[in-house]
């Protein structure tokens, strides 16, 4: 039987070090990755952050780690972050890294992200300490055995100025959720879902276009809720995940937000779902293409599409039904928000479809190869 290695005794002259530069620091901004997440550190995060009065992002793993609506939150950094997010990390002294890993679709172009900032960075993983970012204090363990050490160090501060110029930056740079109110929007469909349940649901997805938006529009509130592929970018995650959350937690509601293209590459797990009738719900926003590689066609390659863009789609209602799933088309329905809203609370399996505009892209979004301060649309 395979043992896990202990997570290496940070020194403890390395955690003091790390103090004083939080609380010497004038614009100091927090910057929490996956592994906050997997080792169980969300609360001691979010302490240190109200505890040091530090504004605080997020990757694409650590979403809900803070709830998306504290106050110190400034949600996602990055290549689909909000302006004002990566116009902050522009303006910091010194950035507090945990369990991050400093990756491109986080920090654009390395040499430019965070120019004015000291570094911190805290990970359990020796091998990612200093290998894309240089840290001025690289601290090598357990994140939540590190933060608790490191929080009663850290001196209270309220640092009104800073935080005052970061909300007048989320003023002047808001995301911009259009037509939120609409059911059959992209945004508004998310906001359909959070509004029709709980914080205890678990939402997964897969990946494209439609992880992006659930990743910018739904209010996370707490780590573990949110359950996505990142680095690998594995299209077919979100069904099997949503299945085995449900399997791990069958009192929850688990909803799996899926394109056309990524529910095609494990669709045959529909026959799971139906004989373990789980509680799942399929929320399958329907472009008859593969988004995100269209997007970047037409964006950046002068609108050459090429096997990324259908005519035509499945039947995926009918697909559903000859699995002996219940489906329901938010197309037709009289009353989408209604439909919607009953599909979700009813106990058992069941797919949503919903058609999305083609064009409408994810804004805003950092061009490849470019710096997060150079961010176009939205």
């Amino acid at each position: 039987v395979a043992v896990r290695d202990a997570a290496p005794q940070a020194p403890i002259e390395l955690i003091e070090e790390a103090a004083r530069m939080i609380n010497e620091a004038e614009q100091p901004v927090l910057y929490l990755g996956g592994g906050v997440v997997h080792s169980g550190a969300a609360q001691q995060a979010v302490t240190l952050a109200e505890q040091a009065g530090l504004p605080t992002t997020m990757t694409l793993m650590a979403l809900g780690a803070m709830p998306m609506d504290h106050p110190l939150s400034i949600g996602m950094l990055g290549m689909h972050g909000a302006r004002y997010t990566n116009f902050v990390l522009e303006e910091a002294d010194l950035l507090i890294c945990v369990g991050a890993r400093f990756d491109d679709r986080a920090i654009g172009k390395a040499a430019q992200f965070c120019p004015r900032a000291k570094i911190v960075h805290i990970d359990v993983d020796p091998s990612e300490l200093d290998k894309i970012k240089n840290a001025h204090v690289a601290i090598n363990g357990d994140v939540a055995e590190v933060l608790d050490a490191l929080i009663p160090r850290v001196k209270v501060q309220l640092r009104k100025r800073w935080l005052s110029h970061v909300d007048s930056l989320k003023t002047r740079f808001p995301m911009q959720f259009d037509a939120l109110e609409n059911p059959r929007s992209h945004y508004g469909l998310i906001n359909a879902v959070a509004a029709a349940l709980d914080d205890e649901a678990i939402i997964t997805t897969d990946v494209g276009q439609h992880q992006m938006w659930v990743a910018q529009a739904y209010p996370f509130r707490r780590p573990r809720q949110w359950l996505t592929s990142g680095g690998l970018g594995t299209m077919g995650f979100g069904m099997p995940v949503a299945l085995g959350a449900a399997l791990a937690a069958p009192e929850r509601t688990v909803v799996c937000f899926s394109g056309d293209g990524s529910i095609m590459m494990n669709i045959q797990e529909l026959a799971t779902l139906a004989e373990q009738g789980l509680n799942v719900k399929i929320v399958l926003m329907n472009n008859n293409a593969l988004g995100l590689v269209y997007q970047q066609q037409s964006l950046f390659y002068g609108k050459r599409t090429f096997a990324s863009r259908y005519a035509g789609a499945p039947d995926f209602m009918k697909i559903a039904e000859g699995f002996g799933i219940p489906a329901v088309d938010l197309d037709l329905a009289a009353n989408p928000r209604a439909s919607l809203a009953q599909a979700l609370q009813t106990p058992g399996p069941c797919l949503i479809h919903a058609s999305i505009d083609r064009e409408e892209f994810v804004y805003p979004m950092v061009p490849p190869g470019a710096a997060n301060t150079e961010m176009i649309g939205g």
